[in-house]
């Protein structure tokens, strides 16, 4: 996804994290389509954006951290698994 165009739709945010790798991720909504599309992930430091495949982000967000975003290698990661 391409971070530069999503950041121009100034799109709405849902929150953010602190994963475990130290980066800080924010969870938005889709600018055009809402909440009909997965939940987008950012960092915004790594000007990277993705889609986390989860319609909302209490899974993410949860403490046993199972589910938590991350990206590697420009790659966003839920938990062990690549989105």
């Amino acid at each position: 996804m391409n971070y530069e165009k999503l950041m121009g739709y100034n799109p709405t945010s849902y929150g953010n994290i602190t994963n475990s790798l130290g980066q800080e991720i924010e969870f938005l909504e889709h600018p055009l389509r809402g909440d009909e599309a997965e939940v987008i992930c950012v960092c915004h430091e790594l000007k990277l954006a993705q889609y986390s495949t989860f319609f909302e982000t209490d899974d993410m967000e949860a403490e046993h951290k199972e589910y938590e975003p991350s990206f590697q290698n420009g790659v966003l990661f839920i938990g062990e698994f690549e989105a």
